[in-house]
């Protein structure tokens, strides 16, 4: 994820929570790392008023809790809050590639390959981090459903990114192999859309995304 385009612009509350954001998505401070007012006011230069409210957001949003005794905690996600969110996708990107498999135009196709060219460049680059190599998976994820045209769904995907985005975090930092896997599987998928291949197209979404369930479960055993 990044952050808001215009930061600077905002009032300091506006950029504190937005930079603090930042920091818990990109594991920068990792989920149940204890944070302290002032520790996060001297890191972004500024007092700790503004931190304060940012804080405030945050945990009302479930990034964080904040006690007497502990401070303030960074939130993770719970394993069934992931199941869920894998779920979510599961439902609407198989109606997603069931569309765009149904009628592959020639301009669909060519819009396919221009955005694998994109992820190729930084999946291939032995200097992207693992933040890049996440946005630029869940870029390929956004531009199938902006390519159908749905705009209520893609409406949908994206109020969920920052979560998505905190699970494929995950994935990346347990699995470093699954850059090359999941980049191999999406130039599978493409070519299924473009032959117009419905089911094998559906069937391989699926997977995909199925795949991401099982790596956690082995991971939680």
């Amino acid at each position: 994820m990044t952050l808001h385009p215009e930061l600077d612009t905002l009032p300091l509350r506006e950029q504190a929570y937005w930079r603090i954001k930042q920091l818990i998505l990109d594991e920068e401070v990792p989920p149940n790392s204890f944070l302290s007012e002032r520790g996060l006011a001297e890191r972004l230069g500024m007092s700790k008023t503004p931190v304060r409210l940012a804080i405030a957001r945050l945990e009302h949003e479930g990034y964080v809790r904040v006690s007497p005794q502990q401070g303030i905690v960074v939130l993770a996600l719970t394993f069934e809050e992931i199941l869920d969110y894998i779920d979510f996708r599961l439902a609407l990107e198989s109606f997603v590639v069931k569309g765009l498999a149904t009628a592959p135009s020639p301009e669909r196709v060519e819009a396919l390959r221009a955005q694998l060219a994109e992820q190729a460049r930084v999946v291939h680059d032995p200097k992207s981090t693992r933040q890049a190599l996440v946005r630029a998976d869940m870029a390929f994820h956004r531009f199938l459903a902006a390519l159908l045209g749905n705009r209520p769904i893609l409406q949908a995907l994206e109020r969920q990114q920052e979560v998505l985005y905190r699970i494929a975090m995950r994935i990346f930092q347990k699995y470093p192999d699954r850059r090359e896997q999941s980049f191999a599987e999406h130039q599978a998928l493409c070519r299924l859309i473009a032959e117009g291949r419905q089911a094998e197209a559906v069937a391989l979404i699926s997977q995909h995304i199925l795949r991401i369930k099982s790596l956690l479960i082995g991971s939680e055993g």
